[in-house]
């Protein structure tokens, strides 16, 4: 007995040293099961409609991911995707310069991620709190902005909706049947990538984990916390837009519910990637395995004739598995 308590406390520092190893467990035990249970699922089409779908939230996971290393949430980035969607929806409506309105959608997804981070740096209130108020606010602000209707994007084919979220054509006419990969997985890599790099090597990133791991600590040492907290709160606004246009130029659509509950796929994809819920600890990639292997899940239901809504019951799961995982493993339960 002595020996196995041993060679388990080992194990555990180990796995405890690897930031991503429940996501890592967790998307390997997902993706065998569905590959032995699931016909089909191993096909292209199957695999790029994963990478597609999961690709635009995955770009907010991204944002999300940052502020919660740095001890923050943001719970309003599916209604900033809703705000930010109609503006570039109504601007190209409106015959205005494409360009204008994807910087215009961009420009105010950025601003209402800085009005959340100034609301929690100058007030002190909880950033779980702050935007609960502002998802409503924004969400309100979606409906006022598009009248509570769809916008429809009927013009001509634009030059910027190709190079924001083109089918990737010679790719997907190389399988049988033809799969779906767009331009939007290339997106989601490069942010994802390049995010990790600045997390990784250099001194912002090294503020992002300070200032999640322990705020007073990191004050004492001179990192502009509350800069760092505005900073990323923008970056998540931001992403929002950029995820919210990339899906405008698939589907040329908006509607008053376009981004609802993305804001929690976002949170439950970080903490099932090893994100703490305390700040301080994880990565861009255990957030993204996190973002795949919940759309993994939901193409592997659909594929096996389960009804949709047990994809909750099993999210679900899988999140509180991950929590517990991590928990053990970072020795704080």
């Amino acid at each position: 007995m002595p020996a196995q308590a041993t060679l388990l406390s080992r194990v555990r520092f180990r796995l405890a040293a690897i930031p991503d190893a429940v996501a890592l467990a967790s998307f390997g035990a997902v993706f065998l099961f569905f590959a032995l249970a699931a016909e089909n699922f191993l096909t292209p089409l199957s695999i790029a409609n994963i990478l597609t779908f999961a690709s635009i939230s995955g770009i907010v996971v991204v944002g999300v991911a940052v502020l919660m290393i740095s001890g923050e949430f943001d719970l309003s980035v599916g209604s900033t995707f809703a705000v930010a969607s109609y503006v570039f929806a109504l601007g190209l409506i409106a015959e205005v310069p494409p360009l204008l309105c994807l910087l215009a959608a961009l420009v105010v997804s950025a601003l209402l991620g800085l009005l959340n981070g100034l609301i929690v740096t100058t007030t002190g209130i909880p950033s779980f709190i702050a935007t609960l108020g502002t998802m409503l606010a924004y969400r309100g602000i979606a409906r006022a902005i598009g009248g509570s209707d769809f916008a429809f994007y009927s013009g001509e084919p634009l030059l910027l909706f190709r190079i924001l979220n083109a089918p990737l054509d010679s790719l997907n006419k190389s399988f049988s049947p033809a799969a779906t990969f767009r331009i939007s997985i290339l997106w989601f890599g490069l942010i994802a990538v390049l995010l990790a790099q600045v997390l990784r090597r250099t001194r912002f990133g090294n503020w992002v984990f300070a200032t999640g791991g322990n705020r007073g600590a990191a004050l004492s040492l001179g990192v502009p916390v509350r800069r760092v907290v505005v900073a990323n709160f923008v970056l998540a606004g931001l992403l929002a837009g950029v995820a919210s246009v990339l899906q405008f130029a698939h589907r040329s659509s908006v509607d008053p519910l376009r981004g609802e509950g993305l804001e929690l796929i976002a949170v439950a994809a970080c903490v099932i990637g090893g994100l703490r819920l305390t700040g301080g600890s994880g990565s861009i990639l255990g957030a993204c395995l996190g973002m795949l292997l919940l759309q993994m899940l939901e193409q592997g239901l659909v594929l096996m004739q389960i009804p949709v809504q047990v994809f909750q019951a099993v999210a679900g799961l899988i999140l509180i598995i991950a929590v517990i995982s991590n928990t053990y493993l970072t020795g704080e339960g």
